[in-house]
């Protein structure tokens, strides 16, 4: 079936239930998931993501039939690519490298400074598609988990509780861009406030300077996962002082979980990111899901001493 017979559009709300299906089934059927229909019913990665006032979705038609989306999300000047799913029935027909134009040209528009994606380290197909598009593999990003770690007195302020939440979003974008020259994540801490998907963290150092932040979503509207508190992206201050600060932070992630039911604490860290990788494993987070970061660009902060955590899927 040639792409030529596939028409391109934005994403519309009506679109979503059709968008959410696509996702589910091209990820069970890839990942070969025993019961397709049960596949991530515990969370969602289409609706609060298209809600979001930072990102751009495009969807492929053959004629009525939504048979493919793509994501594209923008965190300051730099972009995150994906979700991308076409229907497993036209995974040969080239609707892929269609919906990729799309989120290319998005990203164009966006003038980024870089953008990257995450995606299946052993899959040359996949490899192969975005190559094609200027996105080149560089090093693993490890989603680990673990279970809630022993309580620590923490005085990380939560976002939902902020009486100056304007002067905490300026602190997270702030640090952002003291890891990456235009990294602000602000948007991510503002969607999950609004969308109530789970509540944001900051720690603040002794000199009121701001320290840390990390956006954490939790509960079945969100991109977690039952039981488990999702730390989708969390940064600290660079430099002297930073292994000390990026602990308090996951202990104020523990914390919140506790206190909001959950019982596990998941994260995504670049391998790259050597220092928080090696703590986290010594804290007992083991990887489960692997996956290979794609780079058009450059993307400043996968280096030994950043501590970030992230995750593009």
């Amino acid at each position: 079936m040639p792409a030529a017979t596939f028409r391109l559009e934005p994403l519309t709300a009506a679109d979503l239930p059709a968008a959410t299906e696509v996702v589910r089934l091209a990820f069970a059927t890839w990942m070969g998931a025993a019961e397709p229909g049960e596949f991530w019913n515990d969370r969602d990665y289409v609706r609060s993501r298209f809600v979001a006032p930072h990102t751009a979705w495009f969807k492929a038609l053959d004629g009525a039939r939504l048979v493919g989306t793509v994501c594209v999300t923008r965190w300051g000047r730099h972009g995150i690519l994906g979700p991308l799913a076409v229907h497993p029935d036209y995974w040969d027909a080239k609707v892929a490298k269609a919906l990729m134009g799309a989120a290319v040209g998005q990203l164009d528009a966006w003038q980024l400074e870089h953008a990257g994606l995450f995606t299946f380290p052993d899959s040359p197909r996949h490899l192969g598609l975005y190559q094609g598009f200027g996105f080149w593999p560089r090093t693993l990003t490890a989603v680990m988990g673990r279970a809630l770690g022993a309580p620590v007195p923490t005085t990380a302020q939560r976002f939902s509780r902020a009486t100056d939440p304007a002067a905490l979003l300026a602190a997270c974008a702030e640090l952002g861009a003291a890891n990456a020259p235009g990294l602000d994540v602000s948007a991510e801490v503002g969607a999950v406030r609004d969308q109530e998907l789970g509540d944001s963290l900051f720690l603040q150092a002794d000199d009121g300077r701001p320290a840390g932040f990390a956006v954490c979503h939790f509960g079945p509207r969100s991109e977690a996962g039952a039981g488990v508190c999702y730390v989708k992206c969390a940064a600290v201050r660079p430099g002297r002082g930073a292994e000390t600060r990026f602990a308090q932070l996951i202990a104020a992630c523990d914390g919140l979980a506790r206190e909001c039911g959950q019982q596990r604490l998941l994260a995504g860290v670049n391998t790259a990111r050597l220092g928080a990788y090696q703590w986290l494993l010594a804290q007992g987070f083991r990887s489960e899901i692997l996956g290979i970061t794609l780079h058009r660009g450059e993307e400043h902060y996968d280096h030994p001493d950043v501590w970030l955590l992230d995750d593009w899927r």
